[in-house]
């Protein structure tokens, strides 16, 4: 009877601590793509958000234009191409707004989320918790500025390739 328990004990102790599961991660990559005729000489400002910070920019862009609709509209009724602009606007002001509630939310981890790209709009995230994502990109095609959105969904470990066309009128 001793020998079986004996036997036991060393193949318990003998085997190895079963690891923890680590979190599986991802990566993004992608190309920020300029209108015709513009070039992206200077590196953007990429911003990968997560969707409780998409909820938060995107009910922040609408109570903007609601306000500007609201405060510009006799302007707006007279001059229909300052609605472009003050969309803008709102996309970039609540951006600004959204980051700051990020940096004071993830301190120091929000490097993994914000980043530059190059000088040819080329940028990635590593090492990005699964989920669904949306990524934002701000600056300077030719002297005009331009946002860039295209939104992406992280499900495993193979990276994803992005190409963000979709600009904010």
């Amino acid at each position: 009877m001793f020998k079986p328990l004996l036997l036991a004990a060393l193949l318990l102790i003998g085997q190895k601590p079963a690891k923890e599961a680590e979190p599986q991660t991802g990566l993004i990559a992608g190309t920020v793509v300029p209108p015709e005729k513009t070039t992206i000489n200077h590196p953007l400002q990429v911003i990968l958000l997560a969707p409780q910070y998409v909820e938060m920019w995107n009910s922040d862009v609408q109570k903007r234009l609601d306000m500007y609709w609201e405060r510009y509209k006799p302007a707006l009724a007279q001059k229909k191409e300052l609605f472009f602009e003050l969309t803008k606007s709102a996309y970039q002001e609540s951006l600004q707004f959204v980051v700051s509630r990020m940096s004071r939310d993830l301190g120091p981890a929000i490097s993994r989320f914000r980043g530059m790209s190059g000088p040819d709009g080329k940028f990635e995230f590593k090492d990005i918790p699964l989920g669904e994502y949306k990524v934002v990109a701000i600056g300077r095609a030719s002297d005009q500025m331009y946002i860039w959105v295209e939104s992406t969904e992280i499900s495993s470990s193979i990276p994803q390739f992005l190409q963000l066309k979709k600009r904010v009128p």
